[in-house]
C-alpha cells in the first residue's frame, strides 16, 4: 500500500469511528461515494491462433463506487449505483508468441443498482450492474478495446453512523470478447501484429474489496 493510500485509510477510520454526526434514515442522503481497494483474480483468454490459454496475474484493484437512494422497502432499500474499478495486472501463464513482460490494464465502468437489507450495525446487500470493459497494454504501439461487461457482488455494510460506513464485498466480473476480434493490436513498419487473439472468448474475474463509505 503506498504512503497515500495509507493517509486515506488513517483519515476514513479516524472519521468513521471518532466523529459521528447525527444519523440519517435511509433515503435521507443524496448521494454517497466510497473509495475502495481490493484485489483481483488473474482471468483467463483462450489464444485462438495456437489454441492455448492466456493466464493474467492476480493484482491489486482500486477504484470508486457512487449510489443514490432509489426506493425504501419496509426496513430495507434499494439504490442507484456506478461502480469503477481498474486492475494493472502482468501475464503469468503464456505462449511462446505472447510477450511475457506486456501487462494489461483492465478497467469496468458498470451502471445499476444495490438492495441492502435489513439491521441495526450490519446490513447484508446484493449489487448488479451493466456497463464496459476497458483492456489496454501497457506499452506503446498496442491499441486498447473496449467491450461489452457486467458485475454481480454480494457483501455487508457496516454503519456505525448513518453516514459513515465500511463496505465489505466479492463481486463477480465478466467481460464479453467480441468473437474473432484481435486483442491488442499494433502496427509498424514490417506490417501489423496482434499479442493475442480470441474467439468469442469471456474473460471472468472475481474481486474482493473493502470501501469506506461517505453519505451527503
Amino acid at each position: 500500500m503506498t504512503r497515500s493510500w495509507q493517509h486515506i485509510t488513517l483519515f476514513a477510520l479516524v472519521t468513521v469511528f471518532a466523529a459521528p454526526l447525527p444519523a440519517a434514515e435511509p433515503g435521507e442522503y443524496k448521494f454517497a461515494i466510497t473509495p475502495l481497494l481490493g484485489y483481483r483474480t488473474g482471468g483467463d483468454f483462450e489464444n485462438d491462433d495456437s489454441g492455448a490459454e492466456v493466464s493474467l496475474d492476480d493484482a491489486a484493484a482500486v477504484g470508486f463506487i457512487l449510489n443514490a437512494p432509489a426506493e425504501t422497502i419496509d426496513d430495507a432499500y434499494t439504490e442507484w449505483e456506478l461502480y469503477f474499478s481498474r486492475q494493472s495486472a502482468g501475464i503469468e501463464d503464456a505462449p511462446t508468441d505472447v510477450n511475457p513482460s506486456l501487462d494489461v490494464d483492465i478497467s469496468y465502468l458498470l451502471l445499476g443498482g444495490t438492495y441492502v437489507g435489513a439491521g441495526e450495525l450490519v446490513r447484508p446487500f446484493l449489487a448488479a450492474g451493466i456497463g464496459a470493459a476497458h483492456l489496454s497494454p501497457d506499452a506503446s504501439g498496442y491499441d486498447s478495446d473496449t467491450v461489452f461487461a457486467f458485475g454481480i457482488g454480494a457483501g455487508g455494510q457496516i454503519f456505525p453512523t448513518e453516514q459513515f460506513g465500511l463496505r465489505l464485498e466479492v463481486r463477480a466480473l465478466g467481460a464479453v470478447v467480441d468473437s474473432d476480434s484481435r486483442i491488442f493490436c499494433a502496427s509498424g513498419p514490417e506490417g501489423s501484429a496482434c499479442a493475442f487473439s480470441s474467439n468469442g472468448d469471456m474473460l471472468w474475474q472475481w474481486e474482493a474489496f473493502a470501501g469506506f463509505i461517505a453519505r451527503f
